[in-house]
C-alpha cells in the first residue's frame, strides 16, 4: 500500500481506500449524534488509545466512546466537511489517517453555527474480533488537535449579546 492523499469531500475516488471509507463512516456516525445506539467496539478496539486537545489520555474503547458521546452532548447539530486527508501505511501493518477538516458545531437551542478547525491523527487496523468493527477495521489510536477555545470565546460572546439585547 502506498500513500494516498485526497483533497475535499468525500466521494468515489476517496471510497476507494478501506481505510478512509471507514473513516467517513466513523464520521458520519458522529455527525449523526446518534452515538448511543452503536456500541464503543463499532469504531475502536477494546485496546484503543485517545489523545484529547487537552492533553488527557484515554484508553480503551468504550471509555473512549463515553467521552465523545459527553463531547458531543451539547450540541444539536456537528457536521465535519473534509479539506484533507492523506493515507500512510505504518511498519505495524496499521495505517495512519492525517486528517484536516472544518468542523460545524451547533450548540442546543442555537441558530448561528460555530465553526473550528481541527486536525485528526486516526491509526486504524483490523479489527480485534470477527464480530467486532466496521467493515472489518477499527480505531487503534486517535489524536485530536484544536483550539477548544473557539467553543468557549463564542458562548461568551452569545451572553454578552443576550444580556446587551
Amino acid at each position: 500500500m502506498s500513500i494516498f492523499t485526497h483533497h475535499g469531500a468525500w466521494n468515489d475516488q476517496s471510497r476507494e481506500s478501506p481505510t478512509l471509507k471507514f473513516v467517513e463512516k466513523y464520521f458520519r456516525k458522529v455527525d449523526s449524534l446518534d452515538l448511543r445506539s452503536s456500541p464503543s467496539f463499532a469504531f475502536y478496539a477494546s485496546s484503543a488509545v485517545y489523545h484529547d486537545t487537552k492533553g488527557n489520555v484515554h484508553v480503551g474503547g468504550p471509555r473512549i466512546w463515553q467521552c465523545i458521546q459527553r463531547l458531543y452532548s451539547p450540541f444539536d447539530r456537528v457536521h465535519h466537511e473534509m479539506i484533507e486527508v492523506r493515507v500512510v501505511p505504518d511498519e505495524s501493518g496499521k495505517v495512519v489517517v492525517y486528517a484536516q477538516f472544518l468542523t460545524y458545531f451547533r450548540l442546543r437551542g442555537d441558530e448561528e453555527e460555530i465553526v473550528a478547525p481541527r486536525f485528526f491523527v486516526v491509526t486504524v487496523g483490523s479489527a480485534d474480533g470477527m464480530y467486532e468493527g466496521t467493515d472489518g477495521l477499527q480505531i487503534y489510536d486517535l489524536r485530536l488537535f484544536w483550539d477548544t477555545g473557539i467553543l468557549g470565546r463564542y458562548v461568551t460572546e452569545r451572553k454578552k449579546r443576550k444580556t446587551l439585547s
